[in-house]
């Protein structure tokens, strides 16, 4: 397989997240379910103003008999009206003769287009994303896509109660059925990530099974303060889609396999992220538009 397909594919699938009483921290989980808390902590994530929030991510696959690794941390702080990011990242590679680069990204809506200015290994690029997938997103309201994963809750449970940093949180398991990217599918003219159709069909990604999340809650706010995803059998779900296309080459199937796909995040400073602006230097980049 060429390296720029394999390269598109882990871009893809990376691309595939106080009230105080009187007498004392109150508890605005009590007396709720599990999917009751789930709802009132996304509606409060999806109301910020701001909030940084830092990632970690694992993908392995094999690839030509060996294990292909990948890693990223990243360092982000956003804001949601208008829409904005600020994020730094390392990705490394160890297999390849470059292990590592680091990525720092600004994102930003301009003249109702969503704009990316990148910089790696000190090269600045502007991209413009002027598709219609990107524009749907841009344009839907964050209260709907709440009430989508919300209709595709199939399970939600409290695990246990855990303290993280100085925080009482509540621990949740929560499950959507896969069918949610039937919905999805509809919503974005059948092309959920913009996805080049002369690689494989988007509408793969409605085999890709139910999506399992672990979410910590603070109990004083329900301010989402930690997350995980694992999507290792959902990467295989969607390896064994790939292959029964005939199209697809032959080794498809075994490097999605064994595949591990793993990731987590923190959320911090939630409506306190420190502003910031677009460096000088990325202001000239060179442009290239995605339609």
């Amino acid at each position: 397989m060429p390296k720029k397909t394999v390269i598109f594919l882990l871009v893809v699938l990376f691309c595939f997240a106080g009230l105080t009483a009187c007498t004392g921290p109150s508890d605005l989980t009590k007396g709720k379910t599990a999917e009751q808390i789930a709802e009132e902590a996304f509606d409060r994530w999806y109301g910020l103003d701001n909030y940084d929030m830092n990632m970690n991510m694992f993908m392995k696959m094999n690839i030509g008999g060996g294990d292909l690794e990948m890693t990223m941390t990243s360092e982000a702080t956003l804001f949601q009206d208008p829409l904005k990011m600020k994020m730094t990242a390392k990705v490394s590679m160890p297999m390849l003769v470059n292990e590592s680069m680091t990525i720092e990204q600004y994102a930003l809506t301009e003249n109702e287009q969503f704009v990316i200015y990148q910089k790696v290994e000190d090269l600045w690029q502007k991209i413009v994303a002027d598709d219609s997938t990107t524009k749907a997103i841009l344009q839907t309201d964050p209260k709907d896509n709440l009430k989508l994963f919300m209709d595709s809750l199939e399970k939600a449970e409290i695990l246990a109660e855990e303290k993280i940093e100085q925080l009482d949180t509540v621990k949740l398991e929560l499950v959507a059925s896969g069918k949610i990217f039937d919905q999805i599918m509809e919503q974005t003219a059948g092309n959920p990530l913009g996805v080049n159709g002369d690689l494989f069909d988007p509408a793969i990604f409605t085999q890709i099974g139910d999506l399992k999340y672990i979410l910590w809650i603070d109990k004083a706010t329900l301010n989402v303060v930690k997350g995980q995803m694992d999507l290792s059998e959902n990467m295989r779900n969607l390896g064994a889609a790939l292959t029964a296309d005939p199209n697809m080459p032959a080794e498809m199937k075994e490097m999605f396999a064994g595949m591990e796909m793993v990731a987590d995040y923190t959320i911090t400073n939630h409506n306190k992220a420190q502003d910031f602006t677009l460096p000088e230097e990325a202001k000239n980049a060179e442009e290239i538009i995605i339609d």
